[in-house]
């Protein structure tokens, strides 16, 4: 088939999270099943045409005022630039006509694809920005660019031809608050590279008690609970230390960023010396930042399918995430990982302690997470289930 991605977020330069490690394996392993794929996304610098893994990627530039979520305009600059992504889209579409066009919920980047009379739309939901907002996270308010997004958001999830949620959850969160029960929907896991992402021999292991978090530094990640847990645990372990990866936000209310909220917290703790902000990394560097690290956080108030918790358990370690959203359908508790309750620092630090005094559970949990892995997310498994996601797509539209 001729395969159609947009996505705003795409590596390089726009690999902002985890919808950009997704579009990308996506778009290698359907390259490598004989399929022609062509990826349409935001350049930070100027339009262009660039090759990635044999895949051309239409890179469009976009107002710089779409980058603010807080801009009142916000509901025009996101139909300009899917405007922008649609005539691209059409023009290659003239020249060698898509068989399905793939798209992301958030913000609506597939709405004007759905004009194209004779193509399926598969839109995969990774969390609607109208659901963060509903759910109150990062602050966002129940403005009129709110109410906006959120009927465009509705429009094109409820006019695609078949919609892929990660998770059960997502797809409940999403029916609740958009209404697309009626749309067929097909759930199975993220595609991950599992050559890229990998242990390390058994020999390399030491339990140093080197705690890693990996997302941006906002509310919505739990970086509340950081602040609270860590110190608790040094008190304890003042050998222990924690690394920190990711975009600085302005999200936390009283203070400049969330990473000077969390400087303010370890520094009257007297544990700041023990913390390591970095920033973002590229990724084909994540897998050497796993290896030096024992232990990983995943303490969202509500993430959809982390895609750095499974990076994780597929490189071997101990994964402690809290049981929001769709993490308790990715780690089973004291099998591949650890739960603990959200937003309660407190149950954050006994189950840190936990593996910290029994490194034996540390690597039961790794070398359970990464087989699970293995059997789950392996290319050949997500190549079937998207082909059948593809199909029921095909279908719905000759219908």
């Amino acid at each position: 088939m001729n395969i159609c991605i947009v996505s705003r977020e795409f590596p390089p330069d726009t690999a902002f999270g985890g919808i950009a490690t997704y579009s990308l394996d996506t778009a290698r392993i359907l390259k490598a099943h004989g399929h022609q794929v062509f990826v349409f996304s935001q350049s930070t610098t100027s339009t262009y045409i660039t090759t990635i893994q044999d895949i051309p990627v239409y890179k469009i530039k976009i107002p710089r005022i779409f980058t603010n979520y807080r801009q009142i305009f916000l509901p025009i600059f996101i139909l300009a630039y899917n405007a922008m992504i649609f005539w691209h889209v059409w023009k290659q579409h003239r020249q060698l006509p898509f068989d399905i066009i793939d798209v992301p919920d958030h913000l609506a980047e597939g709405l004007f694809t759905l004009l194209l009379p004779d193509v399926p739309v598969v839109t995969r939901l990774h969390t609607p920005y109208s659901l963060l907002v509903e759910m109150g996270l990062n602050n966002y308010k129940k403005d009129l660019s709110f109410w906006l997004i959120k009927q465009l958001e509705r429009t094109a999830l409820r006019r695609s031809s078949a919609l892929y949620a990660p998770t059960l959850d997502l797809l409940q969160r999403c029916d609740r608050l958009l209404g697309i029960g009626n749309i067929k929907a097909e759930i199975f896991g993220y595609p991950l590279d599992l050559n890229l992402f990998s242990p390390l021999p058994q020999t390399h292991s030491s339990h140093q008690g080197r705690i890693l978090f990996l997302g941006r530094l906002e509310q919505r990640k739990g970086i509340e609970t950081i602040a609270s847990a860590f110190p608790k645990i040094y008190a304890q372990h003042p050998h222990v230390s924690l690394t920190l990866v990711g975009t600085d936000t302005p999200n936390i209310p009283g203070f400049f960023s969330g990473r000077s909220y969390l400087e303010s917290h370890f520094s009257r703790a007297g544990c700041l010396h023990a913390v390591n902000f970095m920033k973002n990394v590229p990724l084909q560097e994540l897998p050497e930042i796993f290896h030096t690290h024992d232990i990983v956080w995943v303490p969202s108030l509500y993430d959809n399918f982390p895609l750095i918790c499974l990076e994780a358990m597929a490189c071997g370690k101990s994964v402690v995430v809290s049981d929001a959203g769709g993490l308790p359908e990715m780690v089973q508790h004291q099998k591949t990982g650890l739960v603990f309750r959200r937003g309660n620092a407190d149950d954050l630090v006994e189950k840190t302690l936990m593996l910290l005094s029994q490194p034996e559970l540390m690597t039961m949990l790794g070398k359970n997470a990464r087989l699970f892995c293995e059997q789950n997310y392996n290319d050949d498994f997500i190549y079937q289930k998207n082909n059948i996601l593809y199909q029921v797509a095909l279908e719905a539209k000759r219908r």
